[in-house]
């Protein structure tokens, strides 16, 4: 397989730079834990080894070095190469990376028959996890492990399943949609299209055409990747430091994506803009909204999309998809509110001064972009983003097995000891 030709020297790599790191720094502190930490879901601690991306508070998201931003034009393709290798591939990797991907397109029968079979009522969160370790019976890193390939080649087993998933994923997140939440039939892919347009090419919508494709290769590619200490990549990575392959770590990680305050929060940003439109008959002006915001933020109530736990000033993400929705046109009230929101509120929660970012994230655009395009069912919405990170946690999770991380074993105390330390 071509990337595990081409990753084989940087591992090497890897491995070199991990050895010397240990030997001459491994007691070197890089933080303090406080009690506070402890309670406030261990914020700010440096815990997690990650160089697929990192978020600076100035400047956003890097993926392997490159600002967000410098990404748009790239395939979806490229960006899981640049994250699993970091290298750009070349063109003939490029070509050969689909090419293995295409010949593992095909959805086998019986996630097919999963998809049709259950209630109509089961979240699609639900029925993806689900999808997903259905396939886990073929892991070949599972397969590798039991005859006993020795550790320090299994990594080219997740290599395999990555591969696998990236081919397979997006046709049977289309079949949710398509066929469990629409009732029509499965759309098979399209070997002229590439990984995110034939996605937006399986989803079905009406009128889906190139804007879609290219809105799609955007909103994957800002998914991606948000360093190591999220949710989703956090779960994951646990799970596979017992050494569990990279289907159970992958339906791990998405399940905790399913939480309301994780990878539902773009839907809470669509339900307050249009709340919004209710409200007022239409667009509120910038003085309606100031008075309503004011007094909405003064009741102690969370407002939707914006904020976030490490940047402290505009997120690219945000900027990447707000201004293709600008490129291509789009007026609809919807993203009118949205704009509005983002130019009257981070002045109201600056004065305030209870926040530490008070600029809009992706979620005050994601979710009504994809309302824009056609795509109304919330439910959804978690579901696009699980697509979209399988890019960077298959890329995470394929460097910790290089390295031959240990399983993720921290000590816990106990509240009787905490108290020994206090005042």
């Amino acid at each position: 397989m071509i990337l595990i030709e081409a990753l084989r020297p940087i591992v090497a790599h890897w491995r070199e730079e991990s050895k010397t790191l240990l030997q001459h720094a491994a007691q070197q502190t890089i933080g303090d834990i406080t009690i506070g930490h402890l309670y406030k879901g261990l914020r700010e601690l440096p815990l997690v080894v990650c160089d697929t991306s990192v978020v600076d508070p100035q400047e956003g998201v890097f993926i392997r070095g490159y600002p967000l931003r410098k990404l748009v034009g790239r395939l979806p393709e490229e960006v899981f190469w640049l994250l699993v290798t970091g290298q750009f591939p070349t063109a003939d990797q490029l070509k050969a990376l689909k090419r293995d991907m295409w010949h593992q397109r095909h959805v086998p029968d019986y996630v097919r028959k999963l998809i049709h079979s259950v209630p109509p009522d089961t979240h699609p969160m639900s029925l993806l996890s689900m999808a997903i370790l259905s396939l886990q019976k073929d892991s070949f890193f599972l397969k590798a492990f039991y005859e006993g390939v020795p550790r320090e080649t299994l990594w080219e087993y997740m290599v395999k399943d990555a591969v696998r998933l990236m081919a397979l994923t997006p046709t049977i997140a289309a079949a949710i949609y398509h066929q469990h939440m629409k009732g029509g039939a499965i759309i098979e892919p399209r070997k002229d299209l590439d990984w995110a347009a034939n996605f937006a090419y399986m989803l079905g919508l009406e009128g889906s055409g190139d804007t879609f494709f290219e809105f799609m290769r955007r909103y994957v590619i800002v998914h991606a990747d948000h360093e190591g200490g999220n949710v989703t990549v956090l779960a994951s990575r646990v799970v596979h430091s017992a050494f569990a392959d990279l289907y159970y770590s992958y339906s791990a990680g998405i399940n905790g994506l399913a939480g309301p305050i994780h990878g539902m929060a773009n839907q809470s940003a669509v339900e307050f803009a249009r709340d919004l439109l209710q409200r007022f008959g239409g667009v509120p002006t910038h003085q309606q909204l100031e008075t309503f915001i004011t007094h909405y933020l003064e009741q102690g109530k969370i407002l939707p999309g914006f904020g976030h736990a490490v940047l402290r000033s505009h997120d690219p993400r945000y900027l990447v998809l707000y201004e293709f929705g600008k490129e291509i046109g789009i007026s609809d009230a919807l993203f009118l509110v949205i704009e509005r929101l983002a130019e009257v509120v981070p002045p109201i929660l600056k004065r305030q001064g209870k926040v530490k970012d008070p600029y809009p994230n992706i979620d005050l655009i994601s979710g009504v972009m994809l309302h824009h395009f056609g795509m109304k069912e919330f439910a959804f919405y978690p579901v696009m983003f699980a697509l979209s990170i399988l890019l960077g946690l298959s890329a995470q999770l394929i460097s910790y097995r290089a390295l031959n991380m240990p399983i993720i074993r921290p000590r816990s105390v106990t509240t009787a000891a905490l108290k020994k330390k206090g005042p």
